[in-house]
């Protein structure tokens, strides 16, 4: 009878200590997978979901229009790039608007110095909210070729600038920033670059620069790279010795010898 109360008495003591073990290296365990999981699993999955869908709704929202090509009034292309001066004064407002004429030069890699024909008009508009100078530049591409395309519908556009200044609005007061973010920003989305001064956009025909001038007063410049790079081909093609050399066997066809 005493063995049996010994045995009884030794069983009862194992008996919490086993499953005490039992039950704390369970928690361990548990405990070590639910960290492992929520570590690894949990916060990696949910963050690239978020970013992800964070990502295409932002793309889904964002609008950009394309930029100008050539000159643009209330989202009307009036005069496109290489459009002749002709043409666009019929369409300037201003009947009083008087064209300027002047040489630029340029000097090819050879050394040659040569005349470039360029030629300007510069009217103003006004608005209900704004004040506009703007100045349309024409080339002659032509002349580069022969001396005798020397007339205004050899002049193509080639550049626009505008300055616009902003009118007293009251309360609220429409300033510079405000344009940039609510207009261009907008409109055309993130510039291609910015070099602390000019928002810079782009594409295969035009280049398009704004800049704050101060609180009220902005400038645009336009360009057309199709018209930049026909200017390029035409000194390549007539001054460089290929071209020169080209334009001798023209000139001396007319020779009888």
């Amino acid at each position: 009878m005493k063995k049996v109360f010994i045995y009884i008495f030794i069983m009862l003591m194992l008996v919490p200590v086993q499953g005490s073990e039992l039950q704390l290296f369970g928690d361990k365990k548990k405990s070590a997978n639910e960290k492992k999981l929520t570590d690894q699993d949990g916060p990696t999955f949910v963050k690239s979901s978020t970013t992800e869908t964070g990502r295409k709704n932002i793309e889904s929202i964002i609008h950009v229009k394309r930029i100008p090509e050539g000159w643009v009034f209330r989202d009307e292309l009036l005069a496109q790039w290489e459009s002749n001066l002709p043409a666009v004064l019929s369409i300037i407002p201003d009947t009083t608007v008087e064209v300027i004429y002047h040489n630029d030069t340029r000097t090819t890699k050879d050394g040659i110095v040569l005349p470039i024909k360029r030629a300007s008009v510069e009217f103003q508009y006004t608005s209900r909210l704004t004040h506009e100078q703007i100045k349309l530049e024409f080339v002659n591409v032509d002349f580069i070729y022969s001396t005798t395309n020397n007339n205004d519908s050899h002049y193509i556009l080639e550049m626009i600038t505008k300055k616009i200044k902003l009118k007293d609005t009251g309360f609220p007061q429409l300033t510079s920033s405000d344009i940039i973010k609510h207009k261009v920003l907008m409109e055309y989305g993130t510039p291609n670059e910015f070099d602390g001064v000019w928002h810079i956009y782009s594409d295969l025909r035009s280049t398009y620069k704004v800049r704050e001038l101060d609180e009220r007063n902005l400038k645009v410049e336009m360009n057309s790279l199709q018209v930049l790079k026909k200017i390029d081909t035409a000194i390549d093609e007539t001054y460089s010795k290929q071209g020169i050399e080209y334009k001798k066997r023209i000139m001396v066809q007319g020779i009888d010898i």
